[in-house]
């Protein structure tokens, strides 16, 4: 049960970490040129799309019984890199 709760507080850290990466870029969004922004926008709609979904499965997780965890553990953390890996390549493109 305790590594059930050290994993959960880690996963949500990690997703406020991507929330504020995500706010960096809604920030960047409103220095850049309209057409940088206008695609800044719909990168960072689809990345919040992609946040709730590994929310929606965190709190499932936070849910699922013991005999469920490992199944509901490995699609938050799925749906977690999902959201990380978008966000990275779309910030490196940024930084260029």
């Amino acid at each position: 049960m305790e590594e059930q709760k050290t994993y959960l507080k880690k996963m949500a850290e990690q997703l406020e970490q991507l929330d504020a990466k995500i706010a960096e870029l809604k920030a960047k969004a409103a220095k850049t040129g309209k057409e940088a922004a206008q695609e800044i926008d719909k990168k960072v709609a689809e990345l919040t799309a992609k946040q709730q979904e590994a929310r929606q499965k965190l709190q499932e997780l936070k849910e699922a019984g013991a005999e469920k965890w490992e199944a509901f553990k490995a699609k938050a953390e799925k749906a977690r890199g999902e959201v990380e890996e978008v966000l990275g390549k779309f910030m490196a493109k940024f930084k260029k």
